[in-house]
């Protein structure tokens, strides 16, 4: 595959979507490869400020703006990526594959016949051929997937599965006109509900103590509590405590949990099956307490201790407090 890559960014409230971050560290790859030029397209009104970071990692940032766009519908965001694409015949469109991604992405290809990947974990080009990563069978089996197709490819990312592109030079923004026929909005905004109670958001915590079967008892749940309290951390699970409801699903780190890239990343009875290990394998360090020495969760962990947690927590909580 060759030609130019067009991202199309996503932000709510004034920030932007830590997924555009992600996606602009893969189309950069991507571009760097194919020897074409990375874009990223911002829709809203009165989101300067946010083109101009997206400008700091080196991209160039084609900015749209108008009244159609200041909060987020389909039908006026595919208008006008569909008059942006007409000018910018990318070869490649990314977008999150988010609430709002999943809706853009999909119909733009419908609209325009094109080959659509929704939910990919990675993307990459080998000798020249486009090919797409993603798990299947309830996230139990991961598929390479080549797409061939010489028109534009659309691709929905999952969001945590790149990491967040660096600052570069070189970027700029470019005010940019399309058209919107504002009678054909048919959709109209109207509010943001947010749940009553949340718990806490797994993807934005530095430090994550995750638990595993090797706790053998829900009544074991308070000493993980205590020391990922003692550490400055949260509390996250393997998918057998979600599924025994030991700890709501929101805790869940794995393919189809979380994922998740703290700096620090301590398992805790965790055997280290192959869908906890792609939610976590991208921590800064991590830390795996297991007995059994042959547990796949060694294999990348940075520091292991082959210990009972149940024994080696109390103990090392004991020197915290000293």
């Amino acid at each position: 595959m060759s030609g130019d890559i067009l991202i199309v960014a996503e932000h709510l409230e004034g920030r932007l979507a830590p997924s555009s971050f992600e996606i602009v560290s893969l189309g950069r790859a991507l571009a760097a490869a194919s020897g074409g030029i990375v874009r990223v397209a911002l829709l809203g009104q009165g989101v300067r400020a946010l083109a101009d970071s997206l400008a700091k990692l080196g991209v160039e940032v084609l900015l749209i703006e108008d009244v159609a766009l200041a909060e987020y519908t389909g039908d006026g965001y595919a208008l006008a990526v569909r008059g942006l694409l007409e000018s910018a015949k990318p070869r490649l469109l990314l977008v999150a594959h988010t609430a709002q991604g999943y809706d853009l992405g999909p119909a733009l290809a419908g609209a325009l016949d094109l080959p659509l990947v929704t939910n990919a974990v990675g993307l990459r080009l080998d000798g020249g051929r486009l090919i797409a990563t993603r798990r299947l069978l309830n996230e139990k089996v991961q598929a390479e997937i080549e797409i061939a197709s010489d028109r534009m490819i659309v691709v929905t990312v999952r969001p945590g599965s790149m990491k967040a592109a660096s600052p570069a030079p070189g970027g700029s923004v470019v005010p940019t006109k399309v058209s919107i026929d504002a009678s054909k909005v048919r959709m109209r905004f109207a509010r943001i509900e947010r749940p009553t109670v949340q718990d806490i958001d797994l993807a934005a915590a530095d430090v994550i103590v995750s638990a595993g079967r090797g706790i053998q008892k829900k009544e074991n749940l308070p000493l993980i509590e205590e020391f990922a309290k003692a550490v400055g951390g949260v509390v996250g699970a393997s998918r057998p405590l979600t599924d025994l409801d030991w700890l709501p699903k929101t805790r869940q780190v794995g393919q189809s949990g979380k994922t998740v890239h703290p700096k620090l990343y301590v398992a805790c009875g965790i055997s280290g099956a192959m869908q906890h290990v792609a939610g976590m394998k991208d921590a800064g360090l991590i830390v795996a307490i297991n007995t059994d020495p042959s547990a796949p969760i060694f294999e990348i962990a940075h520091i292991g201790f082959v210990a009972d947690v149940l024994k080696l927590l109390p103990a090392t909580l004991k020197e915290l407090k000293g």
